[in-house]
Formats: structure tokens, sequence, C-alpha cells
């Protein structure tokens, strides 16, 4: 029993390792951003050769002496035109974020540390400048066996747009002038035409370029020292240009002060003799409403003695007739029995009785009819 377990052991054993070799040997993986090419060295599964069509990650089929495989990497693309120096610190640089793990998804990892040079192109003028530029570029998707057979390796297709980008910069900036070189709008506008130049260029061989990128110039010493020379004097111009128009704009300014000064004057004339105006005619104004105020007074007073010598008049009038009146009824109450009264009265008053001796027989006091008729009044 134990033989046979055993046995059975290893059957099972050596049918998984047969399994794991066979599926290894038949099949291929495709890693995350690479893409395959298969190429049928023979008629056994439809027709031979390059077949149409890219492959993606994942596991393909992988016959021996059948099948052949080329992989591509399908990411972005990074050429950078420029010196060992700056090669050498941007590795450092990229190796600094691997450490980190700041690395940006999808960054081409694998910059080499080697590759061309600065492009270097003679100017309109005669003069040499070199250029350093990053090219980003990838395989048109769905394009990578086309290109396998334009190329045949990745090597070559890189060679290739390394030669074209070239070619096309020198092409396009060699048509500038060096003095235009310093113009960050032309730059610009040559980079644009270079890069429209240049996708049409790569395009023909199944690539598609992302962006190019001017990120330093250099010049001839020679003609950076006739520039540096050609600026000190340029700026020894515009100083003396600038002292010029200095001196005329201090004789301007005189002018303008002198001619403001004077309009001041003029300004300060005018407003003084405005308010000399201005008070004599208040003056004027004051005057005659004084005059017109003392006018109305006077009328006033006139009408109020008028009026009241009239009443004045009047109550003299009323007061002469009252007595008249007075006169004339005192005249008539005297034509009557009331001016023998008051003349009894009279009578009445002069009689002096503190030494006089009456009978009381003869005058009765208390008899007051009597005694009034005796006085000659009547009752």
């Amino acid at each position: 029993m134990k033989k046979t377990i055993n046995f059975l052991s290893t059957v099972v054993i050596v049918a998984i390792l047969g399994l794991y070799i066979c599926f290894h040997s038949l099949l291929i993986r495709i890693e995350v951003g690479d893409v395959g090419v298969r190429t049928k060295q023979y008629a056994v599964f439809g027709s031979k050769g390059v077949e149409k069509r890219d492959f993606g990650p994942g596991f393909h089929r992988n016959f021996p002496l059948v099948d052949t495989w080329n992989i591509f990497d399908a990411t972005v693309q990074t050429t950078e035109f420029t010196t060992a120096a700056i090669r050498k610190q941007n590795v450092q640089l990229l190796n600094i974020f691997r450490r980190r793990g700041t690395l940006s998804t999808g960054y081409a990892e694998n910059v080499p540390s080697t590759g061309p040079g600065q492009i270097e192109l003679k100017s309109k003028d005669g003069y040499t400048v070199k250029l350093d530029v990053t090219v980003k570029y990838r395989i048109v998707p769905g394009k990578v066996h086309e290109l396998y057979q334009k190329f045949n390796t990745e090597l070559r297709y890189k060679g290739i747009v390394r030669d074209q980008v070239q070619n096309t910069m020198r092409n396009i900036f060699g048509t500038m002038i060096t003095e235009e070189f310093y113009d960050a709008r032309v730059r610009r506008s040559k980079t644009d035409e270079t890069s429209e130049a240049l996708s049409k260029d790569l395009a023909d061989n199944n690539v598609e370029l992302i962006d190019i990128l001017i990120r330093d110039i250099a010049f001839d010493p020679t003609y950076e020292r006739k520039i540096l020379d050609k600026k000190l004097a340029d700026q020894d111009v515009e100083l003396n240009k600038s002292l010029a128009v200095s001196e005329e704009k201090k004789g301007l300014t005189n002018k303008i002060s002198a001619e403001t000064e004077a309009k001041v004057r003029v300004i300060d004339e005018e407003k003084n003799g405005q308010l000399l105006r201005m008070k004599a005619e208040t003056d004027r104004q004051v005057a005659q409403i004084t005059a017109d105020a003392r006018l109305k007074v006077a009328r006033l007073a006139a009408d109020a003695d008028l009026y009241a010598a009239q009443k004045t008049a009047e109550g003299s009038l009323m007061e002469r007739e009252a007595e008249a009146e007075g006169e004339r009824l005192k005249a008539v109450a005297l034509g009557g029995s009331g001016g023998a009264n008051l003349v009894a009265l009279e009578a009445a008053r002069q009689i002096k009785l503190d030494r006089a001796v009456v009978s009381t027989l003869d005058v009765d006091f208390l008899d007051l009819e009597s005694m009034i008729e005796k006085l000659g009044a009547h009752p």
C-alpha cells in the first residue's frame, strides 16, 4: 500500500512538472506596458509570416519552432539630446525618485545613461548653435506589428526617430538668424513648426509625437562675446538716449513749471478781481436793501402818524360832542325840577350846622320831605 501511494505521488509530481514545463514552453507572457508581435515560421496555424495584429499584456501561444516573438515597449519614450553632464544629473535624479517611491506611474524609468549629444546646427548668419532638446513619443497603438515589419528591432526604429528629429530641427531652426534665438516668441513659433513637421514625418513610420521641448541653447563663444559687446554698446546708446531725453524732459518740465506759475498768477488776479466785483455788487445790494427798508419804515411811520392823528382828531371830536351833549343835558335838567333839586342840594351843602341853634319844635329833622320842600326841592 505504501509503495502504491509513493508511486502515485511521484506520478502526480511528474505530471505537474510536465504541465508546468509545457505551459511555459507553449505560452509567452507579455507584461503591462509591452506589446508583442508574433511571427509564424511555418504555415501550421494559418498563413506564414507576421500576424496583422498587436498582442497586449497576458499569456499568448508560443509553439517552439513555429512561433517567434518580438516585444516592444509601448509606453511613452524619451530621447534627450543633451550633454553627458546633464544626462548624468537626470539619471541621478531618477534614482533618487526611485528610492523615495515618488516616480510617476508610466514614466520611462529606463532612461539611458548614454545617448545623443546636443543638436548642433548653423544659423542663417553662419554661427554655431547647440540645442538641448527633449522629445517624447510612442508607437501608434495598434501599429506595432507594422512598425516591426519596417524596422524589425526597437533599437532601429528609435534610431530613425532620433535622426528625423535632428534633421527636422536643423532644417527649420537653421532658417533663423542667431539673434532670433534670444526671442522666446520666435523660438516658440519655430518649435510649433518643428512639432507639426516632425509629427507628419514620424506618423509615416507609425510613431506618434507627444511633445518636443527646447530646454537650453548654447551659442558659439565668439558670437556670445560679440553679442555681449553689442549689448553693452546698445546699453550705452540707450543710456545716452535716456540722458538726452532726461535733459529734454527737464527743459520741458521747467517750461511747464513757468507756464503753470504764470497761469496761477493770472488765475489769482482773476479771482481777486472777481472777489472785488462780487463785494461791490454785494455792497450795492445791501445799500439798496437798506434804503428800501428805511423808505418802507418811513412810509409805515407816516401812515402810523396819520392814523394816530386821525384817531386823535376823532377822539377830540367825540369828546367835544360829549361835553356839548352833557351841557345840553345839564341845561335841560336845570330847566325842570332837576334844577330846583340841584339848587336845594347846593344850599344844603352850604348850611353849617356845627354852631346853629334850631328848635326841634319848629324843625323835625326826621321829616325829610318837609325839609326838602323848605330847601326848595321838589320830591
